[in-house]
């Protein structure tokens, strides 16, 4: 699935090092997000995965300047988009970037939609903010926006308000305002959380179209379905770091971090503390591996100093986990011997309609179609 070419390797289109966004509470600095460095490729979709509290959301609003600041601290030794560093820029410089490079898809479709405004004057606003063009040209785009993200009959729909849609034809509109700008990164996060299986199927199906026409994807989400449907690579965050990073294949195959296991086996539940209660109550280490309270496999070496450095697992060349055990003198044989792939191929799983057809192919439902 990787669109990555053979020959030389472009410039990341975007390259994050050491990204770390504290914020100041009444109990202390929490740090959200505590050394994250990654890269995003030109034509590729990368999924942040993890539990709720891992600091996925906040890694991708402090790119941008999302994070308000203050409460937070946002720093990084570089964040470069396009070859460009970021990380530095002003608020005036960052609004120019947002939307028109760099376009957020937010989990709550009806907190980006304003309910006061038809939907035509949202998306057309998008498009005319970015692109000097007449209201007409910019009514005609928005027609062509809304197709394309499904939306039928999109001419009519254009005088309606977001509260004349359903939750999933919400969440499309909302990716019609975020590609208004062409934008050459969509970070969306969570987009496919409280919609049915049938608009599931389509919005992945619209994500695959939107990185087929070039667009990077960087992908938030908590449902491993959706990263076996769509990812290139995956990266594997607890506690405000990365904790595994690979392709996609190697990482389902082979999950060789102890927490990314204990992912992957919870997968379905509910029940449990998330990552932000288990912080308050001081349950989560502040410094050596953030798992180690809660691995099997936790050792002196685990404790103290920051979280370990990343050791190339077997496998794909570009798999490693932050795991002592990984290390020259570690032994990962009892992680190993506990790995279980956790889902079966795409195919297999398509078969059994675990990850739900095509749109092309799926039944449409209520969801689905407006009201």
């Amino acid at each position: 699935m990787s669109r990555r070419r053979d020959g030389p390797v472009e410039t990341p289109l975007l390259s994050v090092r050491d990204l770390r966004t504290r914020i100041r509470t009444d109990g202390g600095w929490l740090h959200a997000v505590d050394g994250v460095s990654f890269d995003v490729d030109r034509g590729e979709t990368v999924c942040l995965v993890g539990e709720s509290g891992s600091g996925k959301s906040v890694t991708c609003e402090s790119l941008t300047g999302l994070v308000p600041q203050p409460p937070a601290e946002v720093s990084a030794d570089a964040v470069e988009f396009d070859g460009e560093s970021v990380i530095d820029r002003s608020a005036t410089e960052l609004r120019s970037i947002r939307g028109r490079r760099i376009a957020h898809v937010f989990q709550n479709p009806q907190s980006a939609l304003d309910p006061v405004y038809a939907v035509g004057e949202q998306v057309t606003e998008s498009i005319r903010i970015h692109e000097d063009v007449s209201r007409s040209a910019a009514r005609g785009r928005a027609v062509d926006l809304l197709r394309r993200v499904g939306i039928p009959r999109a001419r009519e729909r254009l005088d309606s308000y977001p509260h004349e849609f359903s939750g999933g034809m919400q969440q499309r509109l909302a990716i019609a305002v975020a590609l208004a700008g062409d934008p050459d990164l969509l970070i969306a996060d969570e987009p496919t959380t409280a919609v049915d299986v049938t608009v599931q199927a389509r919005l992945l199906d619209l994500f695959r179209s939107i990185v087929g026409d070039g667009t990077s994807i960087l992908l938030v989400t908590h449902d491993l379905r959706v990263v076996a449907a769509v990812a290139d690579r995956v990266l594997v965050m607890y506690g405000g770091t990365i904790v595994e990073r690979g392709p996609v294949e190697a990482v389902f195959g082979e999950p060789s971090h102890p927490y990314t296991q204990a992912l992957f086996d919870s997968y379905g539940e509910t029940d449990g503390p998330s990552i932000d209660e288990r912080t308050a109550r001081g349950e989560i280490p502040a410094d050596g591996c953030r798992f180690r309270a809660e691995c099997p496999h936790a050792i002196d070496e685990c404790a103290g100093g920051a979280q370990p450095p990343f050791h190339r697992v077997s496998g794909a060349a570009a798999h490693a986990a932050s795991c002592v055990h990984y290390g020259a003198d570690g032994d990962p044989s009892p992680i190993r011997e506990n790995a279980t792939s956790p889902m079966d191929s795409r195919a297999e799983r398509e078969s059994e309609g675990e990850i739900a057809e095509s749109s092309s192919t799926a039944t449409p439902n209520a969801e689905g179609e407006p009201r």
